[in-house]
């Protein structure tokens, strides 16, 4: 069974948190309700400034492992045009 969006919150609050993540949502899939026990988990940040790409990076790793499942992180800010109405509208905020 697929884990739920509060399942997934609860989870992932700590590690965002650690990290001063400042904003987050999840979208894809999971936002819709329609994932399944292979679906990747979309989440879409707004982080501090001052973090490097390894550090972003490094984020990505500790939600997976924390998930036990692939994550696609995203940055509010790196949205591609085309697709940005569609994403934030079935964003699903959590932070």
């Amino acid at each position: 069974m697929a884990p739920t969006i509060e399942d997934i919150k609860q989870k992932i609050l700590p590690v965002l948190k650690i990290h001063h993540v400042k904003r987050a949502g999840l979208f894809g899939s999971v936002a819709r309700g329609d994932s399944s026990q292979d679906s990747d988990v979309d989440i879409l940040v707004e982080i501090e400034d001052n973090l490097s790409l390894l550090d972003v990076v490094g984020i990505k790793l500790e939600l997976e492992e924390t998930l036990g499942r692939r994550v696609d992180l995203v940055e509010y800010n790196a949205i591609k045009p085309l697709l940005r109405e569609r994403i934030l509208g079935e964003e699903v905020a959590i932070l």
